[in-house]
């Protein structure tokens, strides 16, 4: 006769099995995130050389430089804004996200799957926060061992990210 069998201790977790499409691996999230750097790269070369412009003699050819930086750094803000807030608020997809075949979602608070789109507030404050990810680069490794593969900002805002390519 067999006695009865040991229960798990309260405090153990569960091990997070996702019933949707597979999460991301880190490497598809660093491919995206240097995509999207990527492009974001002309626009700071043209604010540079605005900058090197703008620190030659002449009225004019400072005024161009100055106005030359503006123009890159708002190109810059722009191009950011719109692929990391908008554009992925209201997909799922940033450009270098879609290249990868990867998406964010909203995770549902009931259940292991997610919705389609976030929304754009929810994109804003997750850029916001990954300024947390920032300290000393612990954020953005995080997923390498996370049981949801998440940034900080995904754990507070509650996305995942997950396979799906584009269609």
């Amino acid at each position: 006769m067999r006695g009865p069998q040991p229960q798990a201790p309260p405090w153990a977790q569960q091990a997070y099995v996702p019933s949707g499409p597979p999460l991301a691996t880190w490497g598809r999230r660093a491919g995206g995130a240097l995509i999207d750097a990527a492009l974001l790269l002309p626009f700071y070369l043209v604010a540079g050389v605005g900058g090197g412009l703008s620190q030659e003699s002449g009225f004019f050819v400072t005024a161009f430089g100055l106005l030359v930086t503006a123009v890159g750094w708002f190109g810059f803000i722009g191009f950011a804004v719109w692929n990391h807030v908008l554009k992925q608020g209201r997909t799922g997809y940033t450009i270098g996200k879609g290249v990868v075949g990867i998406k964010l979602i909203r995770k549902a608070p009931d259940s292991s799957t997610g919705s389609a789109t976030v929304g754009v507030p929810v994109a804003l404050l997750r850029q916001v926060l990954h300024v947390l990810d920032g300290f000393c680069l612990i954020g953005y490794l995080w997923p390498l061992w996370d049981d949801k593969r998440q940034t900080f900002a995904d754990k507070i805002v509650g996305t995942l990210v997950v396979v799906e390519p584009r269609p």
